[in-house]
């Protein structure tokens, strides 16, 4: 399996552990064509590869997933899974990401795991936390601390 490959396969078991625990606290996976159309039933909903507008260089963005809550989250979040598991240009792509959030519309966090970023990126990217749409950056066990005390 080439490099690329491997580290889809990673990041979609990522967006799955993710997934998982939402499921665990209530939330129920919907088509992403009926997302829009089930918040209106007032219960937590989750989706995979949703489209929020567009990034900073107006091409259609796709988050991870978007989660709506109507008590926790009624104006919806979004989670973005970046998977690295040795060095390469993900983290390079940190700051486009970080800018494509703050234009955007819905407030989102960051899943970081994989070990293969450098300490200064990901150091970087958790003090981007809390200055706009971004609020949070948490690794696989930091999120599932975040969602069992009712985060999501």
């Amino acid at each position: 399996m080439n490099a690329g490959k491997f580290a889809n396969n990673a990041g979609k078991r990522l967006e799955n552990f993710v997934a998982e625990h939402l499921e665990q606290r209530g939330y129920r996976l919907v088509k992403r064509d009926r997302f829009d159309f089930e918040k209106v039933l007032k219960e937590p909903i989750f989706t995979k590869q949703y489209n929020v507008g567009k990034s900073i260089y107006g091409k259609k963005r796709l988050v991870d997933l978007i989660l709506y809550h109507p008590v926790l989250h009624a104006k919806c979040l979004c989670v973005q899974c970046k998977w690295q598991s040795s060095s390469g240009s993900v983290e390079e792509k940190y700051p486009y990401e970080v800018e494509s959030i703050a234009q955007g519309e819905y407030d989102t966090i960051i899943i970081l795991d994989g070990g293969g970023y450098t300490l200064g990126a990901r150091q970087w990217l958790v003090n981007q936390a809390g200055k706009n749409k971004l609020k949070h950056v948490f690794d696989q066990g930091e999120f599932s601390r975040f969602a069992s005390k009712g985060g999501v």
